[in-house]
């Protein structure tokens, strides 16, 4: 009996230990499972995941791919194109009027920004233009080629023209110090606008109270504009900045200024408007919803970068960066600053570096002004290309930005008045949207030739103030060629036929090109040659170069006829 019980016993505890076995693999097996179905699971989002990827990356492309085609039907078209359509005049009046909103309500038209290229990017498609570019690349090499040449033949050394460089642009880390500052300082204007837009809600509406916050305001940004001013060129005195990055400096100075008055010029009146959400008898409207209307940050920063000083909210833009275009820009400005070193070094400075050092002969000034009229035309060309052309579409591709509308076809044009409004398109619309439209709307009231007075005077004091503190003297032959030239030059061109008009234009822009160049070179020399120039503010102003060593004129000096000469 013993026996048998003790098997059953045995029987049972193995049939118990199959089935604790078997219970145990079904439940690893069931784990398996799971882990699989999760595992399968995982793999079906991550595969959702990259099918979405790719199908967003395929999309992108296909959409970048569609513009290149375009661009390239349009590019084919316009090589096809014949030459003188591209300066058909009817053309270019369509073009020019393109990015006007038609009149309004008696207002004058607003600027409007469309998706479009430089003029000069469409035309270099043209292979007879584009030789021309190949030709200014030619003379670069010439210049340099003579340069090294002609010091290693005179001197037995080798000068690759980069002193007017390495003078000008010194202490250039310290000048990039001061644009921070200046950026971060433009910066803390937004949430100042904010701060202002969003307290005068919690007034009524046209109460004194509110009047007296927005006259604060008013008076506020008046005072941290001339107070930017001030600073701004107190620093680059302390800091003794050469030429070249004074001249930098101080342009940003001015765009910064420019910005800030175009963002809350074109701003203010949407936080006027939504003042009336608050009566004496009503709530005002939440925060949130008050904050809504006014442009965030970001674009208030994408305004500061933008290439352009006319705020909106949007602007066209392009799909990508090619950063093809935008080192070849930056080549192109690099290039640029050298060409003109190169002139400085081999045309100008041999005509007026002895100016100081003993007196000068009428007839050596005359010979000096002449021969720096065709430097001064090359170093003009030079300057637009690299600015409103390398430098501006540089950035724009960089940002972006679509309209690159940054000049016109100004070359054609035969009047003053045509090529102030196609030169610098950018600064003319700024000029146009925030003073000339202004003032004839609300100051002078439809009185247009005081409009364009202000615009002119507006422009000829920022200019001479840029140079005035760039080569630390008075001296206003911009101010006289803006202000009174230019005005004169707007009357007497105006009826001028196309032709004459035309060559009248290019034959004032040599000559005043040469002029400018001259008198300001004149007088930098001679402060540095002439001994004893004081630091007072008389000093400053009165011009050296005609009484330190000044111009001579010689009494033997006569004109005989031609037919007279043996």
């Amino acid at each position: 009996m013993s026996d048998t019980g003790s098997g059953s016993e045995s029987s049972g505890s193995s049939g118990a230990g199959v089935q604790n076995a078997i219970d145990n693999r079904a439940q690893r097996e069931y784990k398996e499972e799971i882990v699989k179905d999760m595992a399968i699971e995982k793999m079906k989002q991550k595969m959702d995941e990259i099918v979405a990827r790719v199908g967003k990356d395929v999309e992108k492309k296909l959409d970048i791919a569609v513009d290149d085609l375009f661009a390239e039907v349009k590019q084919f078209n316009l090589k096809n194109y014949e030459l003188k359509q591209l300066f058909n005049e009817k053309s270019s009046i369509k073009s020019a009027t393109i990015h006007r909103k038609g009149r309004t309500n008696g207002k004058l038209p607003e600027k409007e920004f469309v998706a479009r290229n430089s003029l000069l990017t469409d035309l270099f498609e043209v292979k007879h233009i584009k030789t021309i570019y190949h030709i200014f690349i030619v003379i670069l090499i010439i210049l340099f080629l003579n340069t090294v040449v002609h010091d290693f033949v005179d001197t037995g050394s080798i000068n690759l023209g980069f002193r007017p460089i390495v003078a000008g642009f010194g202490k250039f880390h310290l000048a990039l110090m001061l644009w921070a500052c200046m950026q971060l300082s433009t910066f803390l204007l937004y949430p100042c606008f904010r701060l202002w837009a969003s307290a005068r809600q919690r007034f009524s509406t046209g109460s004194g109270v509110q009047k007296l916050w927005d006259l604060a305001a008013l008076v506020t940004f008046l005072m941290y504009q001339c107070a930017f001013m001030t600073v701004a060129i107190k620093a680059l005195l302390l800091y003794d900045l050469p030429p070249a990055s004074s001249v930098a400096f101080l342009m940003e100075m001015t765009r910064f200024l420019m910005k800030a008055h175009a963002f809350v010029r074109s701003n203010a009146p949407r936080a006027l408007g939504m003042g009336g959400q608050k009566t004496a008898d009503s709530k005002p409207a939440s925060a949130d919803a008050y904050g809504r209307q006014l442009p965030s940050f970001g674009k208030y920063a994408y305004f500061l970068f933008a290439p352009t000083l006319v705020y909106r909210d949007e602007y066209p833009r392009t799909k990508q960066i090619r950063w093809r275009i935008v080192a070849r820009h930056a080549l192109e400005v690099v290039g640029v600053i050298f060409y003109i070193s190169f002139i400085l070094e081999r045309f100008l400075a041999p005509l007026f570096e002895k100016f100081g050092h003993a007196k000068i002969s009428s007839g050596s000034f005359v010979l000096s002004l002449f021969g720096s009229i065709m430097p001064g035309s090359l170093c003009f060309l030079c300057a637009f290309y690299s600015l409103l052309h390398a430098w501006m579409n540089g950035a724009a591709e960089l940002l972006r930005f679509a309209d690159r509308m940054f000049y016109r076809d100004w070359w054609n044009e035969s009047t003053f008045a045509g090529y102030i409004r196609s030169w610098n398109v950018v600064v003319h619309d700024w000029l146009y949207t925030y003073v000339y439209k202004d003032c004839v709307e609300h100051v002078f009231r439809n009185c247009r030739p005081l409009a364009t007075v202000a615009v002119f005077t507006v422009s000829s004091v920022f200019h001479e103030l840029i140079l005035a503190f760039c080569f630390r003297f008075f001296y206003p032959v911009m101010f006289v060629q803006f202000e009174f030239m230019g005005l004169l030059l707007m009357v007497v061109t105006r009826g001028l036929n196309k032709d004459v008009g035309n060559v009248l234009l290019w034959l004032m822009l040599c000559i005043g090109n040469g002029l400018h160049l001259s008198l300001y070179n004149m007088e930098y020399y001679a402060r540095r040659n002439c001994p004893d120039i004081g630091d007072s503010i008389v000093d400053y102003l009165v011009p050296v170069s005609w009484s330190c060593n000044g111009i001579s004129h010689n009494p033997n000096w006569t004109i005989t006829a031609p037919w007279s000469m043996p």
